[in-house]
């Protein structure tokens, strides 16, 4: 039997499956979605569909630039202005290049709290201070660095509500958190 190209291509076309699968859509920014009460806020995200995204809305407003649409994989930014007080919840919405669209919530944590430096103990050495404690947070600390006159020396340290840390710093140094809504505090090492 000798197949013929037009019932090879019937059989091809009935294997393809349309497109029903929705954009995914998501925040990379701010980190732990803390933001600071009244505060304007930079957020970043992303949308990524196989067969390319057409738009991208932020509660209802067009945030995806136009040399981005139909691309696989775009990023988008904008400002928000954090209340002062109450709940801050933003609805992502994306849309492909056929018309599936994807949405997500993502509610926005206000947070006036700056984070807690607790020193549990410190041990002089010669001109320098070993210390030992941790940095606190009630949404997430971002970083922790330490302050010698003008030169700031970040810690290695996860991004996580409670982080423990030690440094070898000199007496007058600073030690300084900031937590993912931007809040900061900071301490001095005798």
């Amino acid at each position: 039997m000798r197949w013929h190209p037009l019932v090879l291509l019937i059989l091809l076309a009935s294997c393809s499956r349309p497109d029903t699968s929705s954009p995914e859509v998501g925040l990379t920014e701010p980190l732990g979605g803390a933001v600071a009460p009244g505060r304007e806020v930079r957020v970043q995200g992303y949308a990524f569909d196989p067969i390319g995204v057409a738009s991208v809305k932020v509660n209802g407003r067009e945030i995806l630039p136009s040399e981005e649409a139909g691309k696989r994989l775009v990023q988008f930014r904008f400002r928000l202005q954090a209340p002062a007080s109450g709940k801050v919840e933003l609805l992502l919405q994306a849309e492909d290049v056929r018309g599936n669209r994807g949405e997500k919530r993502v509610p926005l944590v206000l947070d006036a709290s700056p984070p807690r430096i607790v020193v549990e103990r410190w041990e002089r050495e010669g001109d320098l201070y070993h210390v030992y404690g941790r940095v606190e947070d009630n949404v997430q600390v971002d970083r922790v660095v330490v302050q010698v006159g003008g030169r700031f020396v970040p810690l290695s340290l996860p991004k996580e509500p409670s982080v423990a840390f030690s440094a070898e710093v000199p007496a007058g140094a600073i030690v300084v958190a900031v937590d993912a809504a931007g809040n900061r505090t900071s301490r001095h090492v005798p």
